[in-house]
């Protein structure tokens, strides 16, 4: 093992049983960054020719509630006291990200909730199309004006343009 960190690492500042303060760096899982806030209980181990290193943190100022087989990852505020944010998944396949009640959920079989579904999604290309084609029968529509006289149609073609509405931020596939 090497004895200083190959390349940026976490350092925290700590207070060991004797009153000293410390540098330690904090050993992460690949993938997952985090920062303990200043209450935070931390588990060292020792690596090697006396270097420790923090393996484990705990806040036990947040309460998570975890069934067996889920997994959460969350944020808390700056002083650890709240949790800011969460992405929960959980044992039945599904991913919930937020809070119950702004959650975006995606739920095993790929559907996405976006804040609820009592509301269902339209795509725009789907409903631009049904909407000219409503423009065209319309447009095609005549009307009698008298017994035995000719069919009008309308003088100025109707249209709609729905193009403000086309978002790139919500996408399908």
């Amino acid at each position: 093992m090497r004895a200083t960190a190959p390349g940026k690492a976490t350092i925290l500042r700590t207070s060991a049983p004797a009153g000293q303060v410390r540098s330690l760096e904090m050993y992460q899982t690949p993938g997952v960054a985090s920062a303990p806030t200043a209450d935070d209980r931390l588990v060292e181990a020792e690596i090697g020719s006396g270097k420790r290193v923090v393996i484990a943190t705990h806040n036990y100022k947040v309460e998570v509630a975890v069934k067996a087989g889920e997994t959460i990852i969350y944020s808390t505020d700056s002083v650890g006291q709240a949790i800011s944010n969460q992405i929960k998944l959980d044992n039945a396949g599904n991913i919930a990200i937020g809070e119950s009640d702004n959650q975006i959920l995606v739920d095993s079989k790929g559907n996405i909730d976006l804040g609820g579904d009592a509301r269902t999604f339209v795509t725009w290309t789907e409903l631009n199309a049904a909407l000219q084609l409503l423009m065209t029968a319309l447009n095609s529509h005549t009307h009698k004006i008298s017994p035995g006289a000719s069919t009008l149609q309308p003088n100025t073609p109707l249209s709609i343009d729905i193009s403000a509405a086309n978002t790139a931020t919500v996408r399908t596939r």
